[in-house]
């Protein structure tokens, strides 16, 4: 199986990439404002296909967050999630003597062995809090608070 890796996807492929990994589809302009604006964008290709995707998100300084990890089903457990991780890893390249980088990501339910691999550190733990996240939608001109909704829940 040959595999590219290039530096752009398609609104279109990220939506199928989202749904084909149970999350739900975005806005397509807030999708592609989101992979305009990325500091680090990776997507695999094979015979065509878009198979997988990574994005790091940065403030150009010293904070970074790494987005998006997806692969679809079928080329999970072959090297190409631990491929896209390890090029958005390469920001670790940049750093001069004296700086530091601080690298952040959120892991899917039960990925966080995998991340774990790449030096991440499970949270909570003693130096730090569990994390929080807010997810805000607007629905009729108002916007509120909802779940994280996955494609399946979807009426």
């Amino acid at each position: 199986m040959k595999i590219n890796y290039v530096n752009d996807i398609s609104v279109e492929d990220y939506n199928a990439l989202r749904v084909a990994v149970g999350w739900a589809e975005v806005e397509k302009t807030q999708v592609k404002i989101g992979i305009d604006n990325s500091a680090f964008l990776i997507a695999a290709v094979s015979e065509g296909q878009t198979i997988g995707t990574a994005r790091v998100i940065s403030d150009g300084g010293y904070m970074a967050l790494i987005v998006d990890i997806m692969v679809l089903p079928a080329f999970q457990g072959k090297g190409v999630g631990k491929e896209l991780m390890g090029r958005c890893m390469d920001i670790r390249g940049n750093l001069t003597d004296g700086q530091s980088v601080f690298i952040n990501l959120m892991a899917a339910s039960g990925k966080e062995p995998f991340y774990a691999k790449f030096g991440f550190d499970t949270r909570p733990n003693e130096n730090a809090g569990a994390g929080m996240t807010q997810y805000l939608c607007c629905c009729d001109g108002k916007v509120s608070k909802q779940a994280i909704r996955q494609e399946h829940d979807k009426d």
